[in-house]
């Protein structure tokens, strides 16, 4: 027994973590298959803890499930079908809104001393105020953005505040609020995930670079025509 406890209890507010619902495995999990739980996981991975949605390309699923991507496009189907997400199709990517399962009829056999006194507030806002408790700029930032309930106060807010979370570039906010006000959400977020598929390596100037480049080159490209 002593040697069991010699590694730390994970720890569930460290942020290194991603949430599930218990309903997913005890309502859905037969019905999903062992691929299908396991791309929704992915999902949930990817997902913003704040706004649940997420834009990976069907190539990051795959490969970070070690699926086809011929099974990964069935799974995401299924998942639309369940209920469980909902798919916003653009041009060459898709944005995935995780949505809150239907419980009715779930069981959740187990110990619920600990994870069920866990409250949505918790889940939700835990990156977002570890984000606002080591960055006063971003902290001015959100205060004049927020509404009494802490939440953005318009969509392009929303989205210009995971442009810059993702990016790691909170000092550019103003710049991605334009972009929002400017540009389709499905456009940016296709550029995003275009630019969070280039290797680390290959970026010379950052992640951040790279985006408003892809954003302007795109832009020009789409005005040509």
């Amino acid at each position: 027994m002593e040697e069991l406890f010699q590694k730390p209890i994970r720890d569930m507010r460290d942020g290194n973590w991603f949430w599930i619902h218990k309903t997913i495995l005890s309502k859905y999990a037969k019905r999903l298959g062992a691929s299908g739980f396991l791309v929704y996981s992915a999902l949930a991975f990817f997902a913003n803890s704040r706004t649940q949605i997420c834009f990976p390309t069907q190539k990051a699923l795959a490969e970070l499930t070690g699926l086809s991507r011929r099974t990964v496009i069935r799974r995401v189907k299924l998942l639309e079908k369940l209920g469980l997400i909902k798919v916003q199709k653009g041009k060459g990517s898709c944005v995935y809104h995780l949505l809150d399962p239907d419980v009715s009829g779930a069981s959740y056999p187990g110990d619920r001393d600990v994870t069920s006194d866990v409250t949505e507030n918790h889940i939700n806002n835990n990156y977002l105020t570890k984000i606002i408790n080591n960055d006063n700029t971003f902290k001015k930032i959100l205060k004049l953005i927020a509404s009494k309930e802490g939440k953005p106060k318009t969509r392009e807010e929303l989205l210009a505040m995971d442009l810059a979370q993702t990016l790691n570039d909170k000092k550019s906010f103003s710049l991605y609020l334009s972009y929002a006000k400017r540009y389709p959400e499905t456009f940016l977020r296709g550029i995003l995930g275009e630019a969070n598929e280039v290797p680390s390596e290959k970026t010379r100037k950052g992640r951040a670079a790279l985006f408003n480049y892809l954003v302007q080159k795109h832009a020009k490209q789409t005005s040509g025509h």
